[in-house]
Formats: structure tokens, sequence, C-alpha cells
């Protein structure tokens, strides 16, 4: 039965709290590139428990509400994420308990065999004093959910990325380990480990998280912009435009355009734009 809208706009998304560890810490940064460059200081305080540095990125599987558009009639095998917006008020904190809460903003109908748009926001503070940590924008594209009708209002566009050479280029290759590794951030999405599952999805074989290119990103742009630390992002965006692939090589132009970043990531070797309309500013 096809989801109605005000089953989707309506839905008590649930509040969600975690106390983050300087294991989870190190997991996530494990996960997203940091600790490549081991003998690197840089790295080093990223994934060492001495003066360790939370990934700023890390807030986007923390206090996760999990699968609720599944629990609220999205058909959960056809969903792909689509955008991403992170803005960062303050650092992760360490041993603190954290809340979050998520609202919808908007659904955009395609109409019945195009699918929907669905946009969610998630804010992250630290409790009891509920000091904000993190502001989250995800939009997902509900492959198999359209002809419900729109509603709410959908983030503003994504700028393109400059129509010029790069001004940098860093690749970097993803483990073929990386989605199963990823997964244990907590997003156990079959779609991302079960060769069946995405099969019937309308995959070759598992694809990688999008959220885990995302933390890629941020990685790149905090190790490419960075002087002698990896620098951290305080706002950072993009487009899900293909699947990224376990041992894709991934290239990411960067562009500066005053204190904003344009990014994008490519797979040469697919001749395929992953991530798009990137923009970030450091913190």
């Amino acid at each position: 039965m096809a989801i109605s809208l005000r089953s989707i706009m309506d839905f008590p998304i649930p509040e969600a709290r975690q106390t983050v560890t300087a294991r989870d810490a190190i997991l996530y940064a494990l996960t997203v590139g940091y600790g490549t460059e081991p003998l690197d200081r840089a790295h080093l305080r990223r994934v060492q428990e001495d003066d360790l540095r939370p990934v700023p990125t890390m807030a986007n599987v923390v206090a996760h509400a999990g699968p609720w558009m599944k629990d609220a009639g999205v058909d959960w095998q056809r969903l792909v994420h689509s955008e991403h917006r992170l803005t960062i008020h303050r650092p992760l904190p360490l041993g603190k308990p954290l809340l979050s809460r998520s609202r919808m903003l908007s659904v955009v109908d395609r109409g019945p065999e195009k699918g929907m748009f669905a946009t969610f926001e998630r804010t992250i503070v630290t409790e009891p004093d509920e000091t904000p940590i993190a502001t989250i924008v995800q939009t997902n594209a509900c492959r198999g959910d359209g002809g419900c009708g729109s509603a709410g209002t959908p983030p503003e566009p994504l700028p393109p990325v400059p129509d010029r050479t790069p001004d940098t280029v860093f690749a970097i290759t993803m483990p073929e380990s990386a989605a199963l590794l990823y997964r244990l951030n907590g997003d156990l999405n079959p779609l991302h480990s079960d060769p069946a599952y995405a099969a019937r999805a309308g995959f070759p074989r598992p694809i990688l998280h999008g959220l885990c290119t995302f933390g890629y990103a941020g990685y790149a742009i905090g190790r490419t912009l960075g002087t002698n630390e990896i620098a951290d992002v305080g706002f950072i965006a993009a487009r899900f435009t293909a699947v990224v692939f376990p041992g894709d090589r991934l290239e990411f132009d960067i562009w500066q355009e005053g204190q904003d970043i344009r990014f994008r990531a490519r797979v040469p070797a697919r001749e395929a734009t992953v991530l798009d309309h990137g923009t970030a500013r450091l913190a």
C-alpha cells in the first residue's frame, strides 16, 4: 500500500540518546580515512586515547534514531541517501550524555513511478543543559514511494562546483572492507553487507554507505587544507549522485573560494561523480 503524506510528515520520530566514548570516536575515525598515515601525529590525535580529538563528521552517526522511515511505511529496500548537510556548533564531547531530536521538513513528490524526496532535520544537544552540538539536514530519495503529494519547504539547492580546474585533487582508495567496518558505527542496513539483498535492490554488490563517503570528504578537505594538523570542518554538505563500491579509488576535487570550500568526489575508473555540489567551511 502506498504511503500517505500525513503518515510520514506527522510520524513521531523517536528521540535518541548516546554517550560517546573514546572507543566510539576512534572506531569512527578509522572508518573514514583517519589512521591511514599511522606515523603522522595529526592522524594519531584522532585514533589514540591520549589527547583524542573526535572527527567532526562523527556527529552524523551519534544518537541516531535508526530506520524510522521504514517504520513510517517507506519502501526501505528502495531508499537511498540523496543529500546531506551538517553544521557543527561545538566539538563533539566525550563522556557526556547527548540527545537528538528530529522533525520532518518536507516531502517533494515526483509522481507514482518516480518516487519522492523526504527531508528531515536532526539536532544534537547535550543533556541536561541542551547545549547545541550539531544540526543535520538529510534528504532521502524514496524511489518506491511516489504519488503521495508534497508538503513543507525543501532546503535551498546547493551551489554547483566551479567551472574551472580544481585547486587540489586528493586521491584515496576505499578498503574492500569499508562497508563492513563502517556499519559498526550503527547503520546495519543489509544493502551495505548482504550481496543477495543488494541484488534485490538493483545493485551488483553491496554499496558503501553514503555517509562513509561523506566522512571521507571531510577527511580529504581537512588533510588537504590543514597545516600542521588535519583541519576540522564546521559545515559540510553534498549531493549523493552515484554509488560507491568498496575498493573504489576516489578522487576529491577541491576548490577554495574565500572562506568557502567547494568539492566533488569522482570514481575515475567508472567515470562516475559520486558526490557533487559539495560545499564546506572550516571550523
